[in-house]
This record gives C-alpha cells, sequence and structure tokens, in this order.
C-alpha cells in the first residue's frame, strides 16, 4: 500500500502540498475554535472537509469554463458579485466614526460640494484662523496649543480639502442638487465599492475570455470574490474621507483598464477601439484627481499602446485618432493644474506638501539618492514582508505585511515560469503581465517616499493591482498545465481563494476592534467562536 501511495504521490505532484495543506488548515482551524472554547468547534472542522471534499481536483464543479457564460453561471456570477458588494458595504453604516454621527474632520468632501456651490474652493470656517502667527504651521511641534482643523491643506490662512476632487464632481454634487440634503461621505464610499466590485468581475471575465478559455469558471468565480474582498476589507472598516479617495480611483482604475483591454485586445473594429480607449483615458484621467499614485497605473497603457500599433499600419490619420482618444489626459490635466494653481499658486501641487498632520510635510521631495534608495528597499521589506503580531483572542492575526495577510499574492511569481512566459508572448500579453508588477513596484516607492510611515489603508493602492496580475499570472499557468496538473492548480486556487476571504474578514474585525472593542464580542458571537 505504501509503494502505491508513492507512486500516485509521483504521479500527482500537486498532492504532495494539496492534502498536507489542506489538513493542516482543518487542524488549526479546529484547534483555534477549541482554544476559544467554542462548542461549534466540530461544526468547523465538518465545513473546512465538506467544502475541500466540494473542490477537490476531480470535482465536477471545476469543468464548467468561462468559454461560454450560460444563463446560469451568470445567474452564479451576479448573485456572487451582489452578495460580495452587500458583506463589503453593509459594516460600513454601524460606526459612528465612520458614518457621520462623530464627523470630526472625515466630511471634508461634503463641506467641499457646499463650498463649490457657494463659488469658492476654499473651505471656510466660522473660528479666527490662528496659525498664521506660527513661523512654520506645518510642524507639529508649532502647532501645540493652537485650534487647527487636522489633515486639511493649508495655504496663506486658508484651508482646502487635500484629498482628490473628482468624488466630489462624481457623487457628491450630484447628490446635493438632486435631493437637496448632503450626501454622507461613506454613502460616496459605499458607492464606489459597488463599482470597484463589479469592475473587477468584469474585467476578470474579459481577461480570462480572451486570454484562458479553459479557465475552470469556479477559478474565475472565487479569484474575483477573494481580489474584490481583499481590496476593500480597509474601507469596509474606515469608510469616511481617507477610503473615500481610494475607493474612487481604485473603481476609475479598474474601468480604466477593462475599457483599454478590450479596446486593445477584443474589439477589432478601428472606430470601436479609439471609443473604447477614449472612455478609458477619461476614467484613467480622473483618477489623478482622486489619488495620484494610483493613477500611475495609468502606465499600462503604454504597453497596450504598443501592442495596438503593432497590429495596425501607421498613418497620420490612425495618429489622428489617437490623439483623439488621449485628449481626456489633456482636458483633465489641464483642469487639475488650474485647480491646483489657483489653491498653491503650483500647477503641479496637490497640497501635500502643506497638509496639517503628523509630520511637516514641506520637508518631503522625491530625491533618488543614497538615503531615498534605502528608504525604499526597507520600505519594501515593510510592506511586503513584515509579520505581524499574533494575538490570544479573536481575531487572532494582525495587519501584516502584503505576503503574510495574503499568500494568495505570490502566485504573481506564476507570470516568470517559462511554459507561462511562452503562453504569455502568444497573446502579446507578455508587457501587461509584468507591467502590473512594475507599476506596483512604482506605486510603493512614491507612497514610501511621500509618508511619515507606513498606515495599511495604502497597501489599498496595490492590492487591486496585485490581484489582477495574480489572476493573469495563474490563467496563463492554467492554460500552460497539462489536463492532470490543471486539476490540482484550480482545487489549489479556489482553498486560497477562500483563505483569503478568511483572512480580509479577520483583518476587517480586528482594525474596527481598534475603535470599538465590543465589536470584536458581536463579531465574534456572530461567528460563534466565544
Amino acid at each position: 500500500m505504501i509503494q502505491r501511495m508513492r507512486q500516485w504521490l509521483n504521479a500527482h505532484p500537486f498532492a504532495r502540498c494539496f492534502y498536507p495543506a489542506a489538513l493542516a488548515v482543518t487542524v488549526l482551524l479546529f484547534l483555534l475554535a477549541r482554544s476559544a472554547g467554542d462548542r461549534y468547534c466540530w461544526g468547523y472542522v465538518a465545513a473546512a472537509v465538506l467544502f475541500l471534499f466540494a473542490f477537490r481536483p476531480g470535482s465536477a464543479l471545476h469543468r464548467p469554463t468561462v468559454e461560454r457564460m450560460w444563463p446560469y453561471k451568470a445567474l452564479c456570477t451576479i448573485l456572487a458579485a451582489a452578495c460580495t458588494v452587500a458583506v463589503c458595504v453593509k459594516p460600513m453604516s454601524e460606526l459612528p466614526l465612520w458614518n457621520g454621527e462623530e464627523p470630526g474632520h472625515r466630511n471634508q468632501y461634503e463641506l467641499m460640494a457646499d463650498s463649490i456651490l457657494d463659488g469658492h474652493i476654499d473651505l471656510h470656517y466660522d473660528e479666527e484662523d490662528t496659525l498664521s502667527e506660527l513661523e512654520n504651521p506645518y510642524d507639529p511641534a508649532q502647532r501645540e496649543g493652537y485650534y487647527y482643523h487636522w489633515d486639511h491643506a493649508y495655504y496663506e490662512g486658508h484651508y482646502y480639502m487635500y484629498f482628490g476632487v473628482a468624488p466630489v464632481f462624481l457623487a457628491f454634487l450630484p447628490y446635493r442638487l438632486l435631493t437637496g440634503e448632503a450626501l454622507p461621505t461613506y454613502q460616496a464610499t459605499q458607492l464606489f465599492v459597488a463599482v470597484f466590485i463589479a469592475g473587477i468581475f468584469l474585467l476578470f471575465h474579459l481577461l480570462a475570455k480572451r486570454f484562458f478559455k479553459s479557465l475552470p469558471f469556479s477559478v474565475y468565480l472565487s479569484l474575483s470574490v477573494a481580489v474584490s474582498v481583499m481590496s476593500v476589507w480597509y474601507a469596509a472598516a474606515e469608510p469616511a474621507l481617507y477610503c473615500t479617495a481610494i475607493t474612487a480611483a481604485i473603481a476609475l482604475q479598474v474601468w480604466s483598464l477593462y475599457f483599454f483591454v478590450k479596446a486593445v485586445y477584443v474589439e477589432k473594429r478601428e472606430n470601436r477601439q479609439i471609443l473604447l480607449a477614449a472612455v478609458g483615458a477619461l476614467l484613467g484621467a480622473l483618477v489623478f484627481a482622486c489619488r495620484p499614485t494610483i493613477a500611475l497605473a495609468n502606465l499600462l497603457v503604454i504597453p497596450m499602446l504598443v501592442t495596438f500599433l503593432r497590429q495596425r499600419k501607421c498613418s497620420a490619420k490612425l495618429l489622428g485618432k489617437l490623439a483623439l482618444a488621449a485628449l481626456p489626459y489633456l482636458l483633465v490635466g489641464a483642469a487639475l493644474m488650474l485647480y491646483n494653481y489657483a489653491r498653491f499658486e503650483n500647477p503641479f501641487e496637490f497640497g501635500q506638501a502643506y497638509q496639517l498632520t503628523v509630520a511637516d510635510q514641506t520637508a518631503y521631495a522625491v530625491k533618488l539618492n543614497k538615503e531615498a534608495l534605502l528608504k525604499i528597499a526597507n520600505g519594501f521589506l515593510r510592506v511586503f514582508c513584515y509579520v505581524g503580531s499574533w494575538k490570544e483572542m479573536f481575531p487572532y492575526v494582525d495587519a501584516s505585511g502584503v505576503f503574510w495577510n495574503f499568500p494568495l499574492l505570490l502566485l504573481c511569481g506564476a507570470a516568470f515560469r517559462f511554459s507561462s512566459f511562452k503562453t504569455m508572448r502568444q497573446n502579446k500579453a507578455v508587457s501587461l503581465t509584468w507591467g502590473l508588477l512594475v507599476t506596483v513596484a512604482l506605486i510603493v516607492a512614491m507612497d514610501i517616499l511621500w509618508t511619515p510611515y507606513w498606515l495599511e489603508r495604502y497597501n489599498m493602492d496595490i492590492y487591486f493591482l496585485l490581484g489582477i496580475a495574480c489572476f493573469m499570472a495563474v490563467g496563463f499557468w492554467y492554460a500552460s498545465c497539462g489536463k492532470r496538473r490543471r486539476r490540482w492548480l484550480s482545487s489549489a486556487l479556489v482553498a486560497l481563494s477562500g483563505m483569503t476571504a478568511v483572512s480580509s474578514l479577520l483583518l476587517f474585525v480586528g482594525t474596527v476592534g481598534g475603535y470599538y472593542p465590543d465589536k470584536i464580542m458581536e463579531y465574534a458571537h456572530l461567528l460563534h467562536l466565544i
């Protein structure tokens, strides 16, 4: 029997890691539930075993592919997306610190909409300005004892909103004009999260149908849910203001990529391609007016443009059409520069240097010297490899580096497999897949240079891009695998997606518990862990 087991393991290499890992996860789940004194611990074990059995390598659930979206698959996709949206947006209304009950400085978008309707671009407050008495109001030490508005941009005696202005025009102003009431900031975040999740599901389906039609529908669905939840779990915990700008940016960027990919890799009619590219350019340009670091993802347009030009004969007429498609970048860029100049007398200043925050931001600058490179190197280790502390009580885990939070993202490395590279090259997708990883590196480097210290919400800048890169990498890996290995890879991907969703839930509970410890008990009771 032992000899037969060895032969079977040699014939099924993925089984060497899949079944031991599945057994380890099941045992760990049981021990955690048992240590918490939970009488339902055997139920968790049974659920884990049932899940693993349902998505075992030979399961019929892996047979339907994404090639044809039959009605039942379309219905499953819509239900999965709707449930994901509901799970992600529902908690946002339950936290007084973030839902408007205790607004603090987190209602700037609402105030900005009122300011624009009143005909000015600064935020008017009734109290007397005292910061003008200081030699350097941006130094936190000098501001001690003075009343001021936290996390605002301050310049020449006026307060401005530091955060990107696009959400005001996309959500707050239309709502105010239609209803006559102010839109609560967290509700705008709910809207952007819903738009983002819909974009992820559609983008992944578009990529799968174009590049790897044989990908199992179960893998597509599980990865879509996992990447969606992973990308916005922090926004569910702290929805107002900070995450309003970030979720608006990632929603616009995902839809921008969707239109560009469709224009370059799917659509064949030239005029339609130009129209789709123009829509993608408009959405991508608006990202600069939400969060400029995320807007660096617009660099992905360059490799897609090269791919497009290789498919067409270059002519003056074509170049004119491309210039027309790029026009939104110019128009939005010009409007942003005018907006910045009107506030800070500098078209390239978004307010970062004049932000009233934990550090003097006027001292920050992008300088690629030895000190900056060392800071970037240490920052990369912190962002991707930092190991958080293990807690004795639910939710047990603390936010760590990207790869410790979500091991699924380690599969981005599959983009560098030789067989995957060959498949990517055949589909003219090497530059797009690798470009996603390069873009992530650039965004992280910029965030490191421009922030006094790293916060977990900054990871939202890259989670969605890493998720897209992971989907592309495992898709091409699957397409280049033999039939036997595909079954094991499918099971492993579904299992890792489930782990990603659970990890997102635990990180969300831990973050909320930092503000409202009683919420941990509430969520724990809900999950039968206490």
